[in-house]
């Protein structure tokens, strides 16, 4: 059973490690590609932004940062790259760049992340209520004082969490 159970943790480790390096293996080997038409100058560009950004991945990969956070910061770090990439490129290099690799529009990284923050803090605003409602519910107070407590941290839980969720939504759903 600990075999089992050590097998399937590995295995899973591995598949989240690779779902953290996929943005990145996207431009990893841009400067092989023939129908870009790479000059000299921009393979050495891009090679050395590899490089670059390859320690900056492994960097962030070897941290003590929670997975969440690497996860943050490796999607940030991607779109940087595909910015620095796009500077590199002459501008007819980019649309073929874009189609051959069936690049991801610009901004959804970026609205990605946002939307991962927002799901975050309606996260911890759920755990605060519990913790709140639960030291409200633990009290020496007369019971309908503990009621009229829990209806008051209920209304706020509810108008903060409806504010974030609009958030939520204006940033996955907004243009550019």
């Amino acid at each position: 059973m600990r075999k089992a159970i050590l097998v399937f943790v590995a295995s899973a480790f591995v598949s989240f490690t690779y779902a953290q390096d996929a943005n990145f293996d996207v431009y990893k080997r841009i400067e092989s590609d023939k129908v870009l038409n790479l000059s000299a100058d921009q393979i050495a560009k891009i090679k050395k932004l590899n490089r670059e950004v390859g320690a900056k991945f492994r960097a962030i990969g070897k941290s003590n940062l929670p997975g969440y956070e690497k996860g943050q910061r490796k999607r940030a770090l991607a779109i940087e790259h595909k910015a620095a990439i796009r500077k590199i490129l002459m501008e007819n290099q980019v649309k073929t760049w874009e189609s051959h690799y069936e690049s991801i529009d610009y901004n959804d990284g970026m609205k990605k992340a946002i939307s991962d923050r927002y799901d975050n803090r309606l996260e911890q605003l759920e755990k605060k209520f519990e913790r709140e409602k639960e030291a409200i519910e633990d009290s020496d107070s007369p019971k309908d004082v503990k009621k009229e407590k829990i209806k008051v941290l209920k209304n706020r839980y509810k108008a903060e969490k409806e504010r974030l969720k609009q958030k939520r939504n204006a940033a996955k759903h907004s243009k550019g």
